[in-house]
């Protein structure tokens, strides 16, 4: 068995044991329940979905009255950009597309 200094132990079980009180205190303090015990729900609503190709596809999202673009593909991460105020109004939720003669 290797050696083993009973002075680094004796240190991370101090540290453990501060960390266990911190946990404590924070938790029957009135202060931190009142201020961050409020939970905050901002659903998650789709508007829109449309596929590029075969692997890819579009969605318009809106959380928090902001709206995000989300493109996302087979491999790699999605891209996501958020929609500003005059590009959201000419997003409608029903897209029909016209051709000319």
């Amino acid at each position: 068995m290797p050696n083993v200094d009973v002075n680094k132990i004796l240190v991370v079980l101090v540290f453990l044991a501060v960390l266990v009180c911190i946990q404590i205190v924070l938790k029957r303090s009135s202060f931190v329940r009142s201020n961050l015990g409020k939970p905050v729900h901002w659903p998650l609503k789709v508007t829109n979905t449309l596929s590029l190709s075969k692997f890819a596809t579009v969605s318009v999202i809106e959380c928090a009255e902001q709206s995000f673009l989300v493109v996302a593909g087979r491999s790699g991460s999605p891209a996501i950009i958020e929609l500003k105020g005059a590009i959201q109004d000419t997003i409608s939720p029903n897209p029909r597309v016209e051709l000319n003669d």
